[in-house]
């Protein structure tokens, strides 16, 4: 049996995700251990409580030095056989506590989206680039979840041979999508209020963070400046915590939305019941400014749903252009509001089968499982 100890910094959202599903592996060839700040993570997990350890720690220079001898000691007490690191901060972190160390255990590490991709200043990605090539004598094997993620980083300068594309993927519950729309107007519950989709609208769904990655406040004023009175948004997702300017501006958007009369903002709404709010909308729409991946259009497609996105990131690697979704290129003026001024209900709903079909051909968590044991078990 490998002994795998998965090393993580802030550990919640799409990074929390991922650990989530690796840990659903229904294989009993990999022990799986945890180690991961105490602060911003989750704190429920699949792997038993004595194989899970926090350290203390805020994101910070100042506290790299304190965080980097707390990984060491906890790779020294759990002695694995792979050491996989999850996100930057957390590569950074655990490979510096690789240095001078006899004997090191098999390195693999995700970026989780690369740094020197996001939307910043060129110095700054080029900083973020050089500091990833400094590590890599303390990594044995790099995993990208996109080939827009593989190419980026042979670009920047990063060995192709340590390099490993693995998609992300979901675990196939094996039930099936609800493809036919009911027939009356659906309803559903969020909070204290009932959330209402007519049947003769256009209901459209979005679901992430309100910040500048996933592009909500760029969806709102386009959608705002559609025409279209039979198209509805329903957006689940809340400002990030910290973001003061962003989630201000938000605000201002929230209070011409309620005047528009279109866009219903339901919060943050249990994963767990997120397939009814599938199974309510005709499509999902994802206009994300950078995207390694975009889990949440695998999700969509699980739950048979044409997806619209952006043409940034690994996007347009998901979703194929009027087959089972639209892709709208993000720097053209008015494209998005011409895709949104298109959309037919019963050409989304001819789409619904492609867009289940792709999901049992890609991005099924089979296929994740397989390839990430082989790399556990491969030689560094």
């Amino acid at each position: 049996m490998v002994r795998v100890l998965h090393i993580g910094e802030y550990v919640k959202g799409g990074v929390a995700t991922y650990l989530h599903i690796l840990f659903q592996d229904p294989t009993n060839d990999v022990e799986n251990f945890l180690l991961l700040s105490d602060t911003n993570s989750d704190h429920e997990w699949e792997i038993p409580a004595d194989h899970i350890h926090y350290y203390d720690y805020t994101r910070g220079l100042t506290s790299i030095p304190s965080a980097i001898r707390a990984v060491r000691q906890g790779i020294l007490d759990v002695k694995p056989d792979v050491c996989y690191m999850h996100s930057s901060w957390a590569g950074t972190i655990g490979r510096l506590a690789m240095v001078g160390m006899r004997h090191r255990p098999k390195v693999i590490y995700n970026a989780h989206g690369w740094a020197f991709l996001r939307d910043t200043a060129k110095w700054k990605q080029d900083i973020y680039a050089f500091v990833e090539r400094q590590l890599l004598p303390w990594t044995d094997a790099i995993v990208n979840v996109s080939e827009y993620e593989q190419n980026a980083a042979i670009k920047r300068g990063l060995p192709k041979a340590k390099l490993h594309r693995i998609y992300s993927g979901i675990p196939d519950d094996g039930r099936q999508p609800i493809f036919d729309m009911p027939k009356q107007p659906r309803e559903l519950k969020v909070v204290e209020k009932t959330v209402k989709f007519p049947e003769n609208t256009v209901n459209l769904l979005f679901i992430g963070r309100w910040d500048p990655q996933k592009g909500l406040d760029y969806l709102l004023e386009q959608f705002m400046n559609c025409e279209r009175q039979d198209l509805r948004l329903y957006v689940i997702g809340a400002p990030v915590v910290g973001n003061a300017s962003q989630e201000q501006h938000i605000q201002e958007l929230q209070q011409r939305a309620k005047q528009d009369g279109r866009i219903v903002f339901a919060g943050w709404v249990p994963h767990d019941e997120l397939s009814n709010w599938y199974a309510a909308c005709d499509a999902v729409i994802m206009p994300s400014r950078w995207e390694a991946f975009g889990l949440v259009a695998v999700e969509a497609m699980k739950n048979g749903r044409p997806v619209i996105v952006s043409d940034r990131g690994a996007l347009p690697e998901l979703v194929t252009d009027q087959e089972d979704g639209y892709v709208f290129h993000m720097d053209r003026p008015d494209a998005l509001i011409n895709t949104l001024s298109s959309l037919s209900k019963e050409k989304l709903s001819y789409m619904q089968q492609q867009s289940y079909n792709d999901f049992l051909k890609q991005f099924r968590a089979d296929s994740m499982w397989q390839l990430t044991r082989q790399l556990y078990r491969k030689d560094k």
